[in-house]
């Protein structure tokens, strides 16, 4: 992971940082972990990306498009678009980036447009949130819209929030935000029963298990940061871990698309 981070120059990390806005370090560390299955380089050259579910405050395209990519950023309310329109000129200024290279839109992960293709579609917490009622054929049919839009040898890329050990998972269920409203936070096999397995290799990272809630800036989130750095991520494995990405790789199959749509894998949801 130290590799990762060391291939970014200073005003690079600072922005991953920005883009990632809370819960830094897990949430930064399954991102890069997540990128280098799609380029070990971490580059991205005219990579056609797609996200969705982007905030004002949170948008991961900048870090991509400093990297050398294009993306479509949208998000799921018209009403949003003003906010998050401006977030990105602010930004791409204050980083030098390339304006034009951020496309700003309203998607929802139910409706896309079956006419576009992109090389990366990438979702940032809001698998967990787009059905509050846990309903798994809502989930699948979410991630198999994702994958469906995908170029040949195309990824997705899902970062959420993972069960995660048995009195982190209660404690986020009762006391955090997004657990009070409905989030659901998965098992890494309700994820791999998402993807049709003849058609897409998937690839896991996960981190976090002090850091599993938004601390700020404080004593308190260093010192969760560097206790799962440097101690407790070493004894507590990937599937119990906070935070995880998934990325799904597409493989050269000329029936891909086919297999996506007619996926309909058995699924158990807790």
């Amino acid at each position: 992971m130290n590799t990762l981070i060391s291939q970014l120059s200073a005003v690079e990390y600072k922005l991953l940082n920005d883009c990632v806005a809370w819960h830094i370090r897990p949430h930064r560390q399954v991102f890069l972990e997540g990128l280098a299955v799609i380029s070990k380089s971490l580059r991205f050259d005219n990579l056609n990306v797609l996200e969705l579910g982007a905030t004002a405050r949170s948008t991961l395209s900048l870090f991509l498009v400093a990297r050398g990519a294009k993306s479509m950023v949208t998000c799921y309310s018209n009403g949003e678009l003003s906010k998050l329109d401006k977030a990105l000129s602010l930004l791409a200024q204050q980083y030098g980036l390339m304006r034009e290279r951020l496309l700003v839109g309203q998607a929802g992960i139910f409706a896309l447009d079956q006419k576009t293709r992109f090389d990366l579609v990438m979702l940032k917490d809001v698998l967990g949130g787009v059905n509050r009622q846990h309903s798994h054929a809502e989930f699948r049919k979410a991630v198999s819209n994702c994958l469906s839009i995908l170029n040949p040898n195309g990824h997705l890329l899902i970062i959420d929030k993972a069960h995660s050990l048995k009195i982190i998972y209660l404690i986020l269920r009762k006391l955090g935000s997004a657990g009070r409203n409905g989030w659901h936070y998965f098992t890494f096999n309700e994820l791999k029963q998402m993807i049709p397995i003849r058609s897409f290799e998937t690839f896991f990272a996960a981190h976090g298990v002090l850091s599993f809630g938004n601390f700020g800036d404080g004593i308190l989130q260093k010192a969760a940061d560097f206790l799962d750095e440097h101690c407790v991520e070493m004894f507590v494995s990937l599937e119990k871990r906070v935070v995880f990405s998934l990325v799904c790789v597409a493989k050269v199959r000329e029936n891909a698309q086919k297999m996506v749509g007619n996926f309909l894998p058995p699924c158990a949801f807790d």
